[in-house]
């Protein structure tokens, strides 16, 4: 794992103080909210990923190429509703729910987001409530 945090180091700058460890720590934390939490990832807005984890008990359902993808597109959205700030305020989280799967989208700092993925029948309030918390 220290090797994998180290190639990551190499190849992205977080304009962040925390370092990967505290990032993975925080990924891991989250992944423990809930065994139905699948996949939490930590994704900068211009859609690159900087890291990511999953549940050791989840089966892959999207390719490599369709996660990047969406996390790019989860990326590019909240930079859109990031110019929406002065008129509406903030925004706390979006939630996608598919029939397998619910994606929720966090802000990580100014940034960077979190992309959570958690099964379809999970209280989604119930992992923003505790990623808050984290803060």
């Amino acid at each position: 794992m220290y090797e994998k945090l180290k190639i990551l180091r190499k190849c992205y700058h977080l304009e962040s103080f925390l370092t990967f460890m505290e990032i993975q720590q925080i990924v891991e934390k989250i992944l423990k909210v809930s065994p139905s939490v699948r996949v939490v990832s930590v994704v900068d807005l211009k859609g690159k990923l900087i890291f990511s984890e999953r549940s050791k008990k989840v089966k892959i359902l999207v390719s490599k190429k369709q996660s990047l993808a969406s996390l790019k597109a989860a990326s590019k959205d909240w930079s859109q509703r990031k110019k929406l700030v002065k008129t509406l305020g903030s925004c706390k989280y979006v939630v996608a729910e598919y029939d397998k799967v619910k994606r929720i989208i966090m802000p990580a700092g100014r940034n960077h987001i979190l992309y959570i993925t958690t099964t379809a029948s999970l209280d989604h309030n119930k992992v923003v409530r505790k990623v808050r918390s984290f803060r």
